[in-house]
């Protein structure tokens, strides 16, 4: 697929996972997420995530779908918003549907690559 098309299957969709490296793990988790301008932005309370984004750290992160099925993965580099415009701007995007509990700070994805593919079925 071409980063046009990955662009909108990523708008359509507002659950993805996030994948971060800290120190000798690798962890896969799953966010509410939506895109401000190219980048993805989601919620998240204190933990893995956001220490990667705090620590600037390089992350991947992957939305898919099974019927029909494709693929869409992203790399980048996560950061935690603090200023309050983007703040504003991030939240106006983000959905309003995320699990309980407090996940009141910001992270954003700065993409640098973004691909993904279809897959076809065995005929």
């Amino acid at each position: 697929m071409d980063r046009d098309e990955c662009y909108q299957l990523l708008r359509r969709r507002t659950l993805g996972r996030v994948a971060v490296h800290i120190g000798a793990d690798i962890t896969i988790l799953p966010v509410y997420y939506a895109l401000m301008d190219d980048d993805v932005v989601f919620r998240t309370a204190p933990g893995v995530k956001l220490d990667a984004a705090v620590l600037k750290s390089r992350v991947a992160f992957e939305v898919d779908n099974g019927n029909p099925p494709w693929s869409v993965l992203v790399h980048g580099y996560a950061e935690e918003l603090r200023d309050k415009q983007l703040q504003t701007q991030a939240r106006a995007r983000l959905p309003s549907d995320w699990p309980a509990g407090e996940r009141e700070r910001l992270v954003r994805i700065q993409v640098d690559s973004v691909s993904g593919r279809r897959l076809v079925p065995a005929s």
